[in-house]
């Protein structure tokens, strides 16, 4: 199903390049949200390892960094999800589940008898932009 953009509302439309950006960042919520709490998982269990400086050949050690890395990971997953969250919550209640499944699962939003949820959809894309710091 093709995304597109409620053309009419020129204060919250964006280039076409940043629109879908932000709906892939939405789209990629749920997978981030698994991926920080693995990460969680892995720094309670002491399970993500460390650089061994037990070993032969020629290595930089200051590049083998695991547990930074994956708290640099986390920290960037959480940003775009805050981000994201932030956003939503700038949509009303009774809207922001149906307009979630609309962007992540392509699903036909026909419980609401009003069109009005689009706009909110578009004011919710708009400010995931911003919060991406896209636009």
């Amino acid at each position: 199903m093709r995304e597109w953009q409620q053309k009419r509302f020129k204060s919250i439309c964006m280039p076409d390049a940043v629109f879908y950006q932000s709906i892939w960042a939405v789209r990629d919520l749920y997978r981030m949200e698994e991926r920080v709490k693995e990460i969680d998982e892995d720094i309670r269990t002491g399970s993500i390892g460390s650089a061994s400086l037990v070993g032969g050949g020629s290595r930089d050690y200051g590049r083998m960094k695991p547990t930074e890395n994956k708290v640099m990971e986390k920290m960037r997953l959480e940003s775009r999800i805050d981000a994201i969250r932030t956003a939503l919550d700038g949509v009303p209640a009774q809207y922001q589940t149906h307009i979630l499944d609309n962007v992540i699962y392509q699903s036909k939003i026909t419980s609401i008898p009003s069109h009005i949820w689009r706009v909110w959809k578009q004011k919710f894309l708009f400010s995931v932009a911003q919060n991406l710091a896209l636009m």
